[in-house]
């Protein structure tokens, strides 16, 4: 049985969910992929705990449900700063699952870069790492021989990153087009049948697919995060965040949506790109496609992607993904595909 000393970097729904995925699973685990995740280390916004044995997972949950925080690696204090966590673990690989800073990118960035330049394998949930160091990231996992893994980065449980990368080896994309943002997504579809942002929000948050500040979500950020971390997974594009071309859907009302129904067709928040002569053109925005269509199709809590290459012609893909337990399952899909390895 391999032991992997395992940190968790953010303990909200989505580590949450890798806990009770881990405690349902551990079983299967063991017997299947003979490898035991052992958490020493766990940080978030309100405190930090630690152990050179390692917490059971039912322990991780009573300590985040009583808010309490335990710190008894012998000579540390409860005050131990989240961005020097790998510091002071002994720890083979990294959860990052923080809120994302897409400002700096920190302290996820940092968390990130001290995990690989230690030797720690590394598996993201949180986006802002990526959106701010995807090739500095990677290159410090290749000079320390370890791994880096983000497919619950876009599209949660869909395994897009997956198939871009595995899937589609050889082959050259020439356009695409997706639905990345499944709050976004719910909201329209709640404002058409006659809803409120404010209502659809709070539905969002309650379920625990939308953030405390949903800006994101609606001012489109989030898909075009999901967009440029597909473009640098699977294409030469050389740009940045900003080259993509951002408008949201905050002034999309019921009267537009309706008139768009009636005449047969829907607004969706999409993401696009078009190889024009090998520049790329990327944009996210509030666009009317048919409602019969693929796309048109991806109702509320769905999410999707159309894709065009070269050698495996058209495909599309979507899922039905209401709360961040596909999130949380794609985080373990990552890790047990790296510590196969």
């Amino acid at each position: 049985m391999k032991k992997i000393r395992t940190v968790l970097i953010g303990l909200g729904t989505v580590n949450i969910g890798v806990l009770k995925i881990l405690i349902d699973q551990q079983k299967k685990i063991r017997e299947t992929y003979h490898v035991e995740l052992v958490i020493v280390g766990v940080a978030d916004s309100s405190g930090v705990a630690v152990s050179r044995n390692g917490y059971s997972y039912e322990e991780l949950l009573e300590l985040k449900a009583r808010k309490k925080h335990v710190v008894d690696l012998k000579g540390f204090s409860s005050q131990l700063l989240v961005d020097t966590i790998c510091e002071h673990v002994d720890g083979e690989l990294l959860i990052e699952s923080s809120p994302g800073n897409l400002k700096t990118g920190n302290p996820g960035l940092q968390i990130v870069k001290n995990a690989l330049s230690k030797g720690w394998s590394v598996v993201l949930a949180n986006k802002a790492p990526l959106v701010f160091g995807f090739d500095e990231l990677h290159q410090l996992a290749n000079s320390n021989k370890v791994r880096i893994a983000f497919s619950a980065t876009v599209c949660g449980g869909l395994p897009v990153i997956n198939m871009l990368q595995r899937d589609l080896k050889l082959a050259k994309l020439k356009s695409l087009k997706g639905i990345f943002n499944a709050t976004s997504n719910y909201i329209l579809k709640s404002l058409e049948g006659g809803g409120t942002f404010e209502d659809a929000i709070k539905e969002a948050q309650r379920l625990g697919a939308a953030e405390a500040d949903p800006s994101h979500d609606v001012n489109g950020h989030d898909t075009a995060n999901k967009l440029f971390i597909i473009m640098k997974s699977f294409t030469n594009f050389k740009g940045s965040i900003s080259d993509i071309a951002v408008q949201g859907i905050q002034g999309i009302g019921y009267n537009e949506l309706r008139e768009s129904r009636d005449k047969g067709f829907k607004v969706k928040l999409v993401a696009s790109a078009e190889d024009q002569n090998g520049d790329w053109k990327l944009s996210v925005k509030p666009m009317r496609i048919e409602a019969n269509s693929f796309l048109g199709t991806c109702d509320g809590w769905e999410m999707g992607l159309e894709l065009k290459t070269d050698l495996y012609e058209s495909i599309a893909l979507k899922n039905y993904e209401a709360d961040p337990l596909g999130t949380s399952a794609a985080v373990l899909r990552d890790v047990l595909e790296i510590v196969k390895e």
